[in-house]
């Protein structure tokens, strides 16, 4: 069943893989500070308009984008780590990637607020006392 907060950080994922804009904001705080593993600017994207923003540049630099989740835990401090599969191809090279991340998700008043990437998705549920 999951938790309130997963069905979040769930929902933001299911928006990633819609390519839906409005759907993603919708599960974000006003103030949300977002950084992706495979940010093409190497930047946060901050408040509703970052999300736009990392949805545009996203779509500008591949052709297909989307995430698979393999697991999401909650920790006793209300944060959520979710781990996942990102598969990329490049717009302009055609070159296929896929890599297992992890994020850490801190959540205020039910929204998404802040994320923590980890290239290693081990070390995100160990952040929130999950044993991999």
């Amino acid at each position: 069943m999951g938790t309130p907060a997963e069905h979040v950080v769930l929902g933001f994922a299911n928006a990633i893989n819609r390519a839906d804009r409005a759907a993603a904001v919708e599960f974000c705080d006003p103030e949300i500070e977002f950084l992706s593993v495979l940010a093409v600017s190497g930047r946060r994207y901050i408040g509703h308009d970052g999300i736009r923003q990392y949805f545009e540049d996203v779509a500008q630099a591949w052709a297909e984008w989307r995430v698979e989740v393999h697991r999401t835990a909650p920790a006793a401090d209300g944060r959520v780590a979710i781990v996942m599969t990102m598969h990329v191809r490049g717009k302009e090279s055609g070159a296929s990637l896929s890599e297992q991340t992890g994020h850490v998700w801190t959540l205020r008043d039910g929204r998404l607020r802040r994320n923590e990437p980890y290239r290693d998705p081990d070390a995100a549920l160990r952040e929130v006392g999950i044993e991999p």
